[in-house]
């Protein structure tokens, strides 16, 4: 009888400490569903804002992320017969490079940046690198029809703190961990936008970001597959999938290395010098487009449409509208699927549609 008891107890033993023995043996990875929340269940928007800020602005004890860079990067897309190779370069506040190459023979073939005066673009077989100050953003952006502002890329990268000023915290799932920081800005046009921050409030990371209009979403950027820098203790997200509804374009950047906070030269935030293609101001080039016929992008100027422009980022109907995207208003964790899970996290990259004869980049192919 007593054996028996002591046998029960130690299985009661084994069972109550299974989970420490596993934890112990097998450590879950830190942003797993196993993982230990670092938030609690009640925290506040100005807790979970502080705990995301802290991780950019840096404490006593850690710095905070400034810049990063990548020289693996594999850029995906529903365009892309197969993932392409690109570099990435963020710097706080406005210094951002991101080239894209060839994946056969590795020739360069999107470059696009920024840094304190201007925004530039270039792709193979443009006339120009055309640049645009930040005087001219709002007009370059209505006329390009790009829905989000530059600096709200710098807060998808990471290195750019969250702004609380208005922001209210929705926790309409009390069974889920996602919760909404939502917030009203002006856009460069004077129109108004709601910014969405969906974060895991467990594990305190931020796992999308999104942008509506009218309840109608027009850029979202998901994040996942998130990791602890060993150097610095740093967290950053090593997928990034950006969707952009209204062109039709989502892409996904996978990152394979990551360097925290290393300087880059100043010629990284320069405007490239591209043979044959010497720069132009975005004004000057608009000027000339009312003139030619010619636009930037491929958006034709008002009244004069011309069907043989090509927009390298859209993929529009051959008459030059878009068909119509369905009203996706701002959802609270409990009307959407959560967007961070465990095997989401690992990956949120699309698997590109079958590639179609001769293969090309999106930019090269004729409309």
């Amino acid at each position: 009888m007593k054996q028996s008891r002591l046998i029960l107890m130690t299985l009661a033993l084994l069972a109550f400490s299974g989970c420490a023995i596993q934890n112990r043996l097998f450590p879950p990875a830190p942003f797993s569903n196993r993982a230990p929340c670092v938030l609690p269940p009640d925290a506040s928007k100005e807790h979970i804002v502080q705990h995301i800020n802290r991780n950019i602005l840096g404490s006593e004890s850690q710095a905070g992320l400034k810049s990063w860079y990548s020289t693996s990067v594999k850029l995906s897309s529903h365009e892309l017969p197969i993932p392409v190779p690109a570099k990435i370069a963020v710097e706080a506040p406005h210094h951002f490079r991101l080239r894209v190459s060839d994946p056969i023979g590795g020739s360069e073939q999107v470059d696009v940046g920024s840094n304190e005066e201007h925004y530039w673009f270039w792709a193979k077989g443009s006339k120009n690198v055309i640049l645009a100050s930040h005087d001219d953003l709002p007009m370059a952006q209505q006329l390009t029809k790009v829905p989000f502002h530059p600096d709200w890329l710098m807060e998808v990268m990471g290195v750019v703190p969250i702004d609380a000023t208005g922001m209210t915290l929705s926790r309409s799932n009390p069974n889920s961990p996602i919760v909404e920081l939502v917030q009203e800005i002006p856009s460069p046009n004077g129109e108004t936008i709601s910014k969405v921050v969906r974060v895991n409030s467990c594990h305190g990371i931020v796992v999308e970001h999104a942008l509506y209009k009218h309840n109608r979403l027009i850029a979202s950027a998901r994040l996942g597959n998130h990791r602890i820098d060993e150097a610095t203790g740093i967290v950053t997200p090593r997928t990034i999938r950006l969707d952009w509804p209204d062109m039709q374009q989502h892409f996904t950047m996978e990152f394979h290395d990551m360097w925290i906070n290393h300087v880059q030269p100043p010629q990284a935030w320069q405007v490239p010098e591209k043979h044959d293609c010497p720069p132009i101001e975005f004004r000057q080039l608009l000027s000339q487009a009312h003139g030619s016929g010619f636009t930037p992008f491929g958006v034709p100027p008002q009244g004069r449409p011309n069907e043989s422009d090509v927009n390298p980022f859209a993929d529009a109907e051959p008459n030059g509208s878009h068909p119509s995207q369905p009203v996706i208003a701002p959802m609270s964790a409990s009307g959407q699927q959560p967007v961070y899970s465990e095997a989401a996290s690992q990956s949120s990259s699309v698997p590109p549609r079958r590639a179609r004869g001769l293969w090309r980049l999106p930019w090269q192919r004729p409309r």
